[in-house]
């Protein structure tokens, strides 16, 4: 008697499926619309499946916060300057990615999930923050300086911005801060022209 072949499953498939379903809810209903039926549903699992990879609320959370840093981290690792002393290096880096995101693009608008997490939860500002502290001490020569944080301060400002949708979200005006501020040298000073000249 012949059996009827079964169909593989693929985990990896489904749990990106389910974490790509909650950053969706979130990102377009806010954090309240993330509730594990929800999430279901969006997906074509049953609430059954989803507890089989994610055994709660919060290990779904957990899960999606997870996977946008690493997508962020991976996206700093790639504009990473090849000169490994140069000032600022990760600061600026850093910077490059925040301004360069395009919240019309939805792999792009999942960072707004992580805005919205560290805005609201101190456990995921916490976590947040063990990143930076971990990425400081891997450039703890060239990124403890005024001009470094100053750097990092306006990237997080710029994340604020969008999560208010305020003026300064827009890319034009992104284009033109992250101009401005590639400009500066270690010092803080302009190095592509002289400070005030031209009545500015």
């Amino acid at each position: 008697m012949m059996t009827k072949p079964q169909r593989k499953n693929n985990p990896d498939a489904v749990r990106a499926r389910l974490l790509e379903c909650a950053a969706r809810l979130i990102v377009d209903h806010g954090l309240p619309a993330l509730t594990l039926e929800n999430v279901a549903r969006e997906a074509g699992v049953s609430k059954g499946g989803l507890l089989h990879h994610y055994p709660g609320k919060t290990a779904l959370i957990d899960g999606l916060f997870e996977e946008v840093v690493d997508w962020f981290d991976a996206r700093v690792e790639d504009v990473l300057e090849s000169d490994e002393n140069r000032q600022a290096r990760f600061s600026r880096a850093y910077l490059r990615v925040v301004a360069a995101i395009d919240m019309s693009v939805p792999e792009e608008k999942r960072l707004a999930v992580l805005m919205l997490m560290l805005s609201s939860d101190p456990h995921y500002c916490a976590r947040w923050n063990q990143w930076v502290e971990a990425r400081l001490q891997r450039h703890a020569e060239t990124d403890l300086t005024p001009i470094a944080r100053t750097l990092r301060l306006a990237a997080d400002g710029l994340w604020l911005s969008d999560l208010g949708g305020g003026p300064d979200s827009h890319t034009p005006v992104r284009r033109e801060i992250l101009a401005f501020l590639e400009t500066l040298d270690a010092t803080g000073a302009r190095t592509s022209s002289r400070p005030h000249e031209g009545g500015q």
